[in-house]
């Protein structure tokens, strides 16, 4: 539920505790539980890199200009990381509803 609120509130501790409540997950296994709260967002933020990559490479989109890089990273951010808490809340729903052992 935090993660989702921090999304739609843009706030940083609201996601933070989401993302920490997520470790720390007795119901989940330990390594879903880290997935969840580290795997989940550090792919989607890969998933930004690569795409600035190719951008600063001319190889898909509009070509970054010198000394552009670092300020397209700080403006996509933010709903990078937006969408890197709707991307784990969505993974803890499918990993909690699953069938107890």
């Amino acid at each position: 539920m935090l993660l989702v609120a921090g999304a739609a509130l843009g706030s940083w501790l609201a996601l933070a505790g989401g993302w920490g409540l997520a470790y720390v997950s007795w119901r989940l296994s330990r390594a879903e539980a880290k997935f969840a709260a580290l795997g989940v967002p550090g792919s989607v933020v890969g998933g930004l890199v690569v795409r600035l990559w190719g951008r600063f490479d001319g190889r898909w989109g509009k070509p970054l200009a010198q000394g552009q890089l670092g300020q397209e990273m700080a403006d996509g951010l933010p709903g990078i990381v937006r969408v890197a808490a709707v991307a784990s809340a969505l993974f803890l729903v499918w990993r909690m509803r699953r069938v107890p052992r």
